[in-house]
């Protein structure tokens, strides 16, 4: 018998030379590596990005955070002033997975003293920007959304919050 890769024709016996198309079909393995990659590609690339994805979303919450810690221990002047834009500029400076103009624009920070938060979870919305005074403990807070470029993953942001003693 010959091998399975030979074409159908005279020379395998059982089939005709020129059979019904399905039975051609059937028989035929030219190709299968095609059909095999097309039917895993779109999968694979689906995977691929949602790592991407993935991993943009956490990258974003650890500069977030980092820059966070950083502002805490070592407070900038923008903060010590409340200059809430100046404070933006200079955080969406250290965040290099998203656009300056996009982070500065959609960025959300909060400073207020401890003592006026609630202790209920509160969602940052932005509004308050209290420097407070000398020995106040500070609760800064910073909520940045991230770009979502694979469907079906709801909108993602970037938490974080941290408190200090301001000196």
């Amino acid at each position: 018998m010959t091998a399975r890769s030979d074409p159908p024709g005279p020379g395998r016996p059982g089939l005709p030379a020129r059979g019904p198309r399905l039975v051609r079909f059937g028989t035929c393995a030219r190709g299968a590596a095609a059909v095999e990659f097309a039917l895993l590609a779109w999968p694979m690339v689906g995977l691929v990005l949602g790592i991407l994805q993935f991993v943009m979303i956490q990258y974003t919450q650890v500069l977030l955070n980092d820059r966070l810690h950083v502002s805490a221990a070592i407070p900038e002047a923008e903060l010590l002033a409340g200059d809430q834009a100046g404070y933006k500029t200079r955080l969406c400076e250290r965040i290099v997975v998203v656009v300056m103009a996009t982070c500065q624009a959609s960025l959300l920070v909060e400073l207020a003293p401890l003592s006026a938060t609630p202790t209920a979870e509160t969602a940052v919305a932005g509004t308050t920007f209290a420097p407070g005074s000398k020995n106040d403990v500070m609760l800064l807070r910073a909520s940045l959304p991230v770009t979502v470029f694979v469907p079906f993953i709801p909108r993602v942001a970037a938490r974080s919050s941290v408190v200090f003693r301001r000196t």
